[in-house]
């Protein structure tokens, strides 16, 4: 999450910049960074909480949870707002704030102070969700506006809002809202995989279009591949051979999960403050593990039981061919099990 070195997103900074310098004048627009899993989206996204503050903005980081499909609208927006405030300063919202005051007169009670806060809805009381995130943005933007010229929220991974899309209308909605635009001075910038963004990017549709320009982050190409990888070992004592970041590039193709993942095991196994062809296997073997645990563990927990004995009967190590597979394993045994 906190890599050594940062570098090759410039063009992605100065948008956001330019985005920053629009939203403080009125311009408003929000905007989504799309990326393949590990292609550094979290790690733009808290660099842009920094660049934000060092330009006199509050900014506020949070992950997006997820939740089941039946979940109460009124828990989507108060996940938002809560989230907000929990990463900010405590101060601003204390008993005489105009945030406190608000969620009392929605029924709303909040415990703690700082990362600890949370908010507990009356649940025999009916309370629109819209309602509640755009007087929760409102209040809020009257607290801290004494304080920035601007309020920077940054969302990641929306994509586990998937079985919840409705949350987006609702953002969007409120976001769009008259008092919104002319009384706040709030700029959100959301982070998707690109497969979790999907639904939105169909033609015309109102949340792709909102959420618009699509910043895509791609791979890196050859030559910053292995500038990172020499920006990394600086000052360690370690350096890798010219071979070896080839290799690196080649079976990574320049994405940072595995690069750092790959880099790391590599690292790991020097031998007298190098890594070469001869420490390459071992290296490669123990990256190739955990990045088998790091991605294959997730893929896994998403299967269904089903799918699970599907996998199960493919013994992938005596099929090599993809049209190997209904001979090897038999179509009426996968069919079985649909």
């Amino acid at each position: 999450l906190e890599p050594k070195v940062f570098f090759d997103r410039e063009k992605e900074i100065n948008f956001f910049l330019k985005r920053i310098d629009e939203a403080k004048t009125g311009n408003t627009n929000h905007y989504i960074i799309n990326g393949v899993w590990g292609s550094g989206k979290t790690t733009l996204l808290r660099y842009f909480k920094l660049l934000a503050q060092e330009r006199n903005c509050y900014a506020s980081y949070f992950l997006a949870s997820e939740f089941f499909e039946n979940t109460p609208d009124i828990d989507l927006s108060i996940h938002i707002i809560e989230s907000i405030i929990r990463d900010m300063p405590p101060k601003l919202f204390n008993r005489n704030s105009n945030f406190f005051k608000l969620i009392q007169g929605f029924g709303i009670q909040m415990f703690g102070i700082g990362v600890n806060i949370s908010l507990n809805a009356d649940k025999n009381k009916i309370i629109d969700p819209q309602i509640f995130l755009e007087d929760g943005l409102l209040n809020i933007w009257k607290d801290v506006s004494k304080h920035t010229d601007l309020l920077v929220v940054l969302i990641d991974d929306v994509q586990n809002f998937s079985k919840v899309q409705r949350i987006f209308t609702t953002l969007k909605n409120v976001l769009s809202n008259e008092r919104i635009i002319k009384e706040t001075k709030i700029l959100f910038i959301l982070s998707s995989t690109i497969e979790g963004w999907k639904p939105f990017m169909k033609v015309n549709h109102p949340i792709g279009r909102y959420f618009i320009p699509r910043v895509e982050l791609i791979n890196f190409d050859r030559e910053n591949t292995i500038k990172l990888l020499d920006a990394t070992l600086e000052a360690t004592g370690v350096v890798f051979s010219d071979s070896v970041k080839d290799k690196v590039f080649q079976y990574t193709n320049g994405h940072l999960f595995e690069i750092q993942a790959l880099g790391s095991a590599l690292y790991d196994n020097q031998k007298n403050g190098e890594v070469t062809d001869a420490e390459w296997d071992v290296g490669f073997e123990q990256g190739l593990l955990y990045l088998g645990n790091a991605v294959y563990d997730g893929i896994i927990e998403g299967l269904s039981p089903n799918e699970i004995k599907i996998i199960k009967n493919l013994k992938v190590d005596e099929v090599n061919r993809v049209s190997d597979i209904s001979h090897k394993v038999g179509v009426k045994s996968i069919n079985e099990y649909f």
